[in-house]
């Protein structure tokens, strides 16, 4: 049997994992989960590559993963066959079979991230596990125009907790915001994304929205690179990776 590429779109609750990425034991992590399952089912010792690597407690709804592999299982039978040996905190949602050069992460286009914020006077226990509870007053109409302003290429330097040796210009293709009663989805598209950016933007973002932070401040944060300047960032069990794009 040739040696098949496939890559599968995964659903997690990250609230009981330390991530993406494989640790040493006993850390619980989604790769090694999803290995493990793997490796049962075929036979075989499987390495599966990540579009993203999500951060401890980070959620995702379409993580893009990649792995090889010489089974003469179908798509379909894999996906029956992952969702029956994976944890309840762990859905395959599809599969196909993709190139053989092809690679979940370097061929991504765009991955987006969401992030969940409950803006209401009282916190709803039922909501506490998957978004951030900001009290009212928020300016909804602020935040949106806040977003905007992280759009296109800039330094991130002031929004990223990575080594000072990182290189932090990037491009933000969209930042946008949808409301639905008591709940403000904060929506980025990327390439890619710098270590925290993401929750650190979101952090900002909150701060706009309560006031905190005009926009004149926040653009010349951005022009400043200054990390110590932003305001924390958010936690990570309102973000989600929603969709990775090839």
């Amino acid at each position: 049997m040739p040696r098949r590429n496939f890559l599968l779109t995964l659903a997690y609750d990250g609230s009981g994992f330390s991530g993406w990425q494989r640790l040493p034991d006993p850390e619980r992590t989604v790769q090694k989960e999803v290995e493990t399952a793997l490796s049962l089912i075929l036979g075989e010792k499987v390495e599966v590559v990540g579009a993203g690597r999500t951060d401890s407690g980070v959620h995702a709804e379409g993580q893009a993963v990649g792995f090889h592999s010489r089974t003469p299982l179908s798509c379909s039978e894999l996906v029956a066959a992952l969702c029956a040996k994976l944890p309840a905190d762990i859905s395959c949602l599809a599969c196909r079979e993709v190139d053989p050069r092809f690679h979940a992460r370097y061929r991504a286009k765009s991955k987006t991230y969401r992030y969940r914020l409950h803006v209401a006077s009282s916190a709803d226990p039922a909501a506490r596990a998957t978004s951030l509870h900001v009290d009212e007053p928020f300016d909804r109409e602020a935040v949106a125009a806040a977003a905007r302003l992280f759009e296109g290429e800039h330094n991130f330097r002031a929004f990223t907790n990575a080594p000072k040796s990182t290189a932090t210009r990037a491009r933000i293709d969209s930042a946008r915001i949808v409301s639905s009663g008591d709940f403000v989805d904060l929506y980025f598209s990327a390439p890619g994304f710098l270590y925290n950016q993401v929750r650190i933007m979101v952090g900002t973002l909150v701060a706009v929205g309560k006031g905190k932070l005009s926009l004149k401040a926040l653009a010349e944060l951005l022009e400043s690179g200054t990390r110590a300047q932003a305001p924390a960032m958010a936690g990570a069990f309102g973000l989600s990776l929603v969709g990775v794009k090839y």
